[in-house]
C-alpha cells in the first residue's frame, strides 16, 4: 500500500502555546542566574573585589538585571559569602555615585576569609582612589 504521499497529516485540535513562566518563576529563575554568574564573577582573576557598577555591567551582558542582582548579592551576603562594603569620597562630582565594592569571603593563602575580603576590597578601593585622585582636577 503506497501512495503519492508518504506521510498523512494530522489535523491537531489543541493548539500550540508557547511556555510562558509566571512572574515569580522568572524571577527565582534570574535571581539564580544572577548568584551563579556573580560567585563566578568575583572568582574570576585572582579574586579581586569589584566595584558593584563593575557587577552591574558585566551580569547586564547575560541580560541580568540590577534588581536581580541586588536580590543575589543580599542572598549572598545573608549566607556570609560576601561582603559588601560602601565607600565614600568628599569629591561632589562624584555626588551619588555608586561606590559600593564587593570581594568573595574566601581565604586568601590561609588568611582568615573576612579579613582577606576586607584586604581585597581596600586594595581596591585604594588603587581607584589614588588613580581617580591623580587624574582628577577640581577647580
Amino acid at each position: 500500500m503506497t501512495s503519492a504521499q508518504p506521510f498523512h497529516r494530522v489535523r491537531r485540535s489543541i493548539e500550540y502555546h508557547e511556555f510562558t513562566m509566571t512572574r515569580a518563576a522568572t524571577e527565582i529563575t534570574n535571581v539564580r542566574a544572577a548568584l551563579e554568574r556573580l560567585a563566578e564573577l568575583l572568582r574570576r582573576q585572582n579574586k579581586k573585589a569589584r566595584f558593584m557598577t563593575e557587577v552591574y555591567a558585566a551580569l547586564e551582558r547575560f541580560k541580568i538585571n540590577a534588581e536581580d542582582t541586588d536580590l543575589a548579592l543580599a542572598e549572598l551576603e545573608g549566607q556570609g559569602a560576601v561582603m559588601v562594603r560602601d565607600n565614600f569620597c568628599a569629591d561632589p562630582h562624584l555626588a551619588g555615585a555608586d561606590l559600593r565594592i564587593v570581594a568573595l569571603v574566601e581565604s586568601r593563602a590561609g588568611e582568615d576569609p573576612q579579613m582577606s575580603a576586607i584586604r581585597a576590597i581596600d586594595e581596591t578601593w585604594n588603587k581607584w582612589l589614588s588613580e581617580y585622585l591623580a587624574n582628577h582636577r577640581c577647580g
